[in-house]
């Protein structure tokens, strides 16, 4: 037993001999990348590297408060001097990894919410930055713990709950006061009387409920310690009616219960707005595949017209398995998601195989048969390939004003992976891009798609660890969209020569680089534009990566686009260290270089998104400057 009255203990004894107490503090000898932990008074502050995972942040950082707690009165006497031990130890070692201060610093508020009136605990309630991506909720308790990095310490902490009003609260006004209790209080509402039709109400279901010939899929949530929200836009009549149910598909039964929050949004045109129904509506349910119905009845919801559900996976617990439900790909739907409280909407490239039974007028849903949800679109051509000796589906998507300007060009963008994107991104040239041709370069179905994208979108063939049955075909693949797709796009619509665009994701991404590199080391220029989310630049050993960085440039005089882009959570689903990011970062660097001053470099890491959520924004963004 250690007392304060007769026994000394240095710091450097502390970290020799305590550190490694039965409750396994802290171990400090380094892994590849490391942790430094700093204090100021009692409060914990955290800071960890470029690519260290936050679960080894929070183990680390737990444990020492575990550590702080064990520690009796004497060695609390001698704290700082244990602090500055550590903080040396560690912080020497990490200029050996030659990582800055200021890359690396974030700090972990932590506090408890309860109702203003009742000073009764809050749980759930969602708290972070707003559209920031930095987010969590709390748990049963009132409780939370949130990682703040250094560069949004000034920004506003946001906490919500649905009937309560907003609470705003400067971070910096947080760490100078030391505040660990937020109150929020509750929103005095008044019921609005709502008149139902007399004529006679039936109950019909709203979105996409089918499986058709479309194919489906399994997604899921993560394994997280905030909310996971998946949402979809839902089209009513302009007569009000009653919701009644939300429900959404399981694909795989899970042994622990969820718990779930049901919200309704306004549709803003692009993305959900604010909430538009402020009854707090949160349900557990055990979670057995097939469908996972929400019952609406005992709750006055009442809507029309176009509007946004969404269901809210809620953690209730620091670690939270994921959810597996079903989705689709393809289709007219509008569906959305956010990983973190208070973040941004994306848009998957996907849509949920969720919808919600509504009591509706029987006369004015009758004929209500071929539900806009469930459609996709049908290609205008099928192509015959002689260089790939296989046909493809082409979709296109023409402007609005297209007929009227008899007169006039347009911009062609050519989309790689149509059978995924082509509904999703055709919407979004019409609301950003209006004077653009689509033209969506697809297979019979997904399923053929997913199997040929890969013989198709590389060159050369795939080494053994890349697995591929078929590969390589990227010349074959790229004299078809030259000498036949083109030929046939520019006779048939009226196009600019000079303003073509070509964009893909992943192994689409890297076949988009390739074009690239081709007309580069070719002195062709098919392409003006260039657009590539998420890149497979690990694809044959590195490849393309080596052609881009011993090719020589021979006319680097002419302006060509690329946009380029990665999810800083794809290391992470990857389970391969930095890989991804590494690679990524060295083709960045090599592009950089003044052999390839002719190309016009748009670089953007998404810090809250893995490899599958880049595309859509990716596409959309470049949309913009495309001419």
């Amino acid at each position: 037993m250690i007392t304060g009255a007769t026994q000394k203990i240095s710091a450097e004894n502390i970290t020799n001999k305590h550190l490694n107490h039965q409750m396994q503090i802290i171990d400090l000898a380094l892994p590849q990348k490391s942790s430094l932990i700093s204090f100021s008074g009692m409060s914990v502050t955290g800071y960890g590297i470029a690519g260290t995972s936050e679960l080894l942040l929070g183990q680390i950082n737990s444990r020492l408060i575990l550590f702080c707690e064990y520690l009796n009165q004497s060695i609390r006497d001698q704290y700082d001097e244990i602090m500055i031990y550590l903080i040396k130890y560690i912080f020497t070692a990490l200029l050996l990894f030659g990582v800055s201060y200021s890359s690396i610093a974030q700090t972990i508020l932590t506090g408890v919410v309860v109702d203003s009136d009742h000073q009764s605990v809050l749980a759930f309630v969602n708290i972070g930055i707003k559209k920031k991506n930095i987010g969590t909720s709390s748990l049963d308790d009132g409780s939370f713990s949130i990682v703040i990095p250094l560069q949004n310490e000034n920004d506003t902490l946001t906490l919500s709950m649905v009937g309560y009003s907003e609470l705003n609260i400067p971070i910096q006004s947080i760490l100078i006061t030391h505040k660990k209790t937020f109150q929020l209080k509750e929103k005095t509402s008044t019921l609005n009387t709502v008149v139902v039709t007399a004529s006679k109400l039936v109950e019909r279901k709203f979105g996409i409920k089918k499986t058709g010939t479309i194919t489906h899929f399994t997604d899921g949530s993560t394994h997280q310690n905030d909310i996971f929200e998946i949402a979809q836009r839902i089209q009513l009549d302009t007569i009000i009616s009653k919701i009644t149910s939300v429900n959404l598909h399981i694909n795989q039964s899970r042994k622990d219960s969820g718990t779930f929050r049901i919200n309704f949004y306004k549709y803003a045109g692009n993305r959900p707005s604010e909430r538009i129904i402020e009854t707090s509506i949160i349900q557990t349910k055990q979670i057995q595949e097939g469908w996972l119905k929400f019952d609406l009845t005992p709750y006055k919801v009442y809507l029309k017209g176009s509007f946004v559900v969404a269901i809210e996976f809620i953690p209730t617990k620091r670690t939270t398995h994921p959810i597996y439900y079903e989705v689709k790909l393809g289709g007219s739907a509008k569906s959305f998601v956010r990983t973190s409280s208070q973040g941004e909407w994306s848009v998957p490239p996907h849509h949920y195989r969720l919808f919600v039974t509504a009591l509706v007028s029987d006369k004015k849903n009758k004929l209500r048969e071929d539900e806009w949800e469930e459609k996709e679109s049908i290609p205008v051509a099928t192509l015959f390939s002689k260089n790939v000796n296989d046909s493809f589906s082409i979709f296109v998507s023409l402007p609005k004003d297209y007929a009227k300007k008899k007169n006039q060009n347009f911009p062609v963008i050519y989309l790689l992976d149509a059978n995924v994107y082509f509904d999703i991104i055709a919407d979004a040239t019409n609301e950003i891009h209006s004077k653009a041709i689509l033209v969506g370069i697809g297979y019979k179905d997904f399923v053929m798609m997913d199997s040929f994208r890969n013989r198709d979108y590389t060159f050369p063939k795939a080494s053994p660890k890349d697995s591929f049955p078929i590969s390589g075909g990227a010349f074959n693949f790229l004299f078809f969209i030259k000498n036949e797709l083109i030929p046939y796009i520019d006779k048939a619509y009226r196009t600019k020569t000079n303003s073509r665009t070509l964009m893909g994701h992943s192994l689409g991404a890297y076949f988009t680089l390739f074009v690239l590199m081709q007309e580069i080391l070719n002195t062709d220029h098919t392409f003006k534009n260039y657009v590539a989310a998420s890149p497979s630049l690990h694809y044959g050993n590195k490849f393309l990566m080596d052609q881009f960085k011993q090719s020589v440039v021979y006319d680097n005089s002419i302006q060509q686009n690329l946009w380029l882009t990665f999810g800083a959570k794809e290391d992470i689903e990857d389970s391969t260290g930095t890989e991804g990011s590494d690679n990524f970062n060295s083709f960045v660097h090599i592009l950089e270089s003044s052999k390839y001053k002719g190309i016009n470099l748009k670089v953007e890491v998404y810090s809250a998104f893995g490899h599958m959520e880049t595309a859509v924004p990716t596409f959309v963004k470049s949309l913009k400057g495309i001419e």
